[in-house]
């Protein structure tokens, strides 16, 4: 008598395993520049929000504090973002792009597109609208 094991598949960890290779695969395409494609969230965020509170960066990006702490402290050592004090509440530290940032968010967006073009043409027009449909449905859990 044999014993079967249904093995169902990790819907976390299959996600995860995607989600570094696809990591891999745009910080392959930004790394020239010096930045990952955490980075570049950042930088792509910054430039559509201008000047917001590191709160709402954090909740745009869904990340926590010590993530997004860790995704800026290089950003703002190259001088690509910069941070100052809210003048309406001391404690709420606002972030920006500074001129630099905004200049290697444009140069960092053209190798972004062209990652992005080369993965949604390797997985079909109908695929990659079903995978931004279920991602969005898996932010929405949250």
């Amino acid at each position: 008598m044999t014993d079967t094991i249904d093995i169902t598949p990790c819907l976390n960890l299959k996600l995860r395993q995607a989600n570094r290779v696809l990591t891999s695969y745009y910080d392959s395409h930004l790394r020239d520049l010096g930045l990952t494609v955490e980075q570049f969230s950042v930088l792509r965020s910054l430039w559509y929000m201008k000047k917001t509170s590191q709160k709402s960066l954090q909740e745009v990006l869904i990340v926590q504090q010590t993530t997004l702490t860790r995704n800026l402290r290089p950003l703002i050592r190259e001088g690509y973002v910069q941070t100052e004090p809210s003048p309406e509440d001391g404690r709420v530290t606002l972030v920006s792009l500074t001129a630099d940032g905004k200049k290697v968010f444009q140069q960092a967006r053209k190798k972004w597109e062209k990652a992005q073009q080369s993965v949604a043409a390797n997985l079909g027009e109908q695929m990659t609208e079903q995978l931004l449909k279920v991602a969005s449905a898996i932010t929405d859990l949250r």
